[in-house]
Formats: C-alpha cells, sequence, structure tokens
C-alpha cells in the first residue's frame, strides 16, 4: 500500500495525496485509521469529501465524492472534512486582472466578443461576466464602459454598478489618462511617428467605418510610433505603437488604411495578408482615475508572443 503515513492525530479538514488508482473506501481506511465507515458515510452525505487536480492546461479541477466505492486516481488531492469552497471558472479567452466592490479589470484574448450579439448570446466577455457578478451574489450583470473589437485582444474595464459605468463615461477624456495599443501593420508609414487627426462615420449599408469631410461623423485623433520593422516573404511588416486621444469605434483600423499601412489580418479594413491568423491588434495599456477612490489606476496586458515572434528574425 502506498499512501501518506497515516497520523493518529489526523482530524477531518486535513488533505492527502493520493499515490495510486484505488477505491475512497480502502484510502481512507489508512489515511484515517479508527475513522466509523458510518462517519465517513455521514461526511459524505453533507458534501465534505472532495477530491481535486490540475488538468493537462493547468487548470483546477475538484468534484464532490458521493460514494465509498468511488475511485481515486493517482496524483489527485483528498479533501475530508470540509466542503470544498465554490469555484468559477472563467474560460481560457478571458482573466480577471483586478477588481473592487465598483470595478472589474479584464484581459480578453482574440475571438471572443466584448459585448453580447444576437448571433452570438453566449460567447462573449459580457455574459461569462454577468455570470461571474451572479456566482459572488454582487448583482446579476456588469455594465459596459468601453469595448474593443472581437478578434481585438488586451484589456478592458468593466462596472459593477450603473452608477460607476455613468460616472465613467460621462466623464471618459478627463478620466482616462491615457490608452496604448500595438498593432502590426503591412508596410511602414511615411513618418515613423506622428499624429492621424481626422472625422470619421459608418455606411450603415456595410456597418464600416470611413474617413469623412472634416466637420461630418465623429472626430478622431491618434498618435502613434513605429517600434521596429521586418520583412517576411518579401513583405514588410511594422509593429507600432499607439496612444488614442478619442476612442472612436474601429479608429485605429480605420486610420492605418487611411495611411495606406493597414494592420495585417484585417481584410475588412485593406490588408492583404494575415500572417499570424487574427487581427494584428493587442489594447495593451490603460490608465485611469478611480471614479468612487480618485486613486489613478494602470493596467497592461504583455504583447501576445506571436506579435514579438514575427521579429524575432
Amino acid at each position: 500500500m502506498n499512501v501518506d503515513k497515516p497520523q493518529k492525530k489526523r482530524t477531518p479538514g486535513a488533505s492527502f495525496q493520493v499515490k495510486q488508482d484505488e477505491v475512497l473506501e480502502t484510502f481512507i481506511a489508512h489515511v484515517m485509521q479508527g475513522k466509523s465507515k458510518t462517519s465517513i458515510k455521514q461526511l459524505l452525505q453533507n458534501g465534505a469529501i472532495a477530491v481535486g487536480s490540475r488538468d493537462e492546461k493547468g487548470k483546477w479541477r475538484q468534484r464532490q465524492l458521493k460514494r465509498l466505492t468511488d475511485m481515486l486516481h493517482a496524483g489527485e488531492t483528498l479533501f475530508v472534512g470540509k466542503k470544498p469552497e465554490p469555484k468559477f471558472d472563467m474560460p481560457d479567452g478571458l482573466k480577471i486582472a483586478w477588481e473592487d466592490r465598483w470595478l472589474l479589470v479584464v484581459k480578453k484574448e482574440t475571438g471572443l466578443l466584448t459585448v453580447v450579439n444576437k448571433s452570438e448570446p453566449i460567447l462573449s466577455a459580457q455574459t461569462y461576466l454577468d455570470a461571474y457578478m451572479q456566482f459572488k451574489k454582487e448583482g446579476s450583470r456588469v455594465y459596459v464602459v468601453h469595448r474593443i473589437d472581437r478578434d481585438t485582444s488586451g484589456v478592458l474595464l468593466f462596472a459593477k454598478n450603473e452608477e460607476t459605468q455613468w460616472k465613467l463615461r460621462s466623464n471618459w477624456n478627463e478620466v482616462v489618462h491615457s490608452r496604448r495599443y500595438i498593432a502590426i501593420v503591412e508596410g511602414m508609414p511615411k513618418q515613423h511617428e506622428g499624429t492621424i487627426d481626422t472625422w470619421i462615420e459608418e455606411n450603415e449599408k456595410t456597418m464600416t467605418m470611413f474617413v469623412c469631410k472634416p466637420g461630418h461623423g465623429k472626430h478622431a485623433i491618434t498618435h502613434y510610433k513605429v517600434l521596429k520593422t521586418t520583412t517576411i516573404d518579401n513583405q514588410r511588416y511594422s509593429m507600432m505603437e499607439f496612444e488614442l486621444e478619442t476612442g472612436r469605434k474601429n479608429q485605429i483600423r480605420i486610420h492605418m488604411n487611411h495611411i495606406g499601412t493597414p494592420i495585417a489580418g484585417d481584410g475588412k479594413y485593406g490588408a492583404q495578408t494575415d500572417p499570424i491568423g487574427r487581427l494584428c491588434l493587442h489594447a495593451q495599456q490603460i490608465e485611469f482615475e478611480h471614479p468612487e477612490t480618485g486613486e489613478v489606476l494602470n493596467f497592461t496586458s504583455d504583447i501576445p508572443k506571436e506579435f514579438t515572434d514575427m521579429f524575432l528574425a
């Protein structure tokens, strides 16, 4: 028998490492000597015996045991005497970076919608966070403060109540100190750094944005800087950093297409190549003043590895 050495004073609330596959009744008889079968059954009925382990992706998985005949597997950890705390599992493409009683800051991967979409009502950061709020009994939903495109990765901000949402959205330009994006574009701008200042509006038929005459649509200002360049299969690419002065829909994508260097992978706005199978745009950083405490908070998200790998050669 290959188990941890039993301890005479081991009491409920302990944990035990499982060394080999075996039935719960056999395992527990060795590690909790003197414990009656009746008391063990009572623990099972109370939900006070559980086993957990990490899956191949490193995520913790835990299951409650109900019968003495339940199987344990090598590498698992058995918990006895305390009902396991419930856990909420976020999807792989969404991670909570920080939260308090008013706000949630999350990091979203490419492919996940920011908000609920009629055609895909489940696969959105908003839907998962709504469920998280209900799980924590902090309310029934989150409140959208700003958005990033489905195929854009990076930092997102949500409010936990309507008042906090209103304070942020109604004073957005004053509250937000900086928003920085990273993108890989086709080609290289004529100037190494500069500012793009245009007016943009939306084509209601195609649902795409475009640069329009000054005074029409909405004013959009983007500051940019080229960080590095590379050539792959005779195509030149530039990694660029953007600082938004205004936050219009698809603003960076429109502006890059406007100056002849569309974002790689962005067929909607002029790209001819798709080097890594995704829109090469990442919301890297946001700094803002907390609407309730006044504290200045700064959050960053690492540049995706697939971006940096393009520039290793």
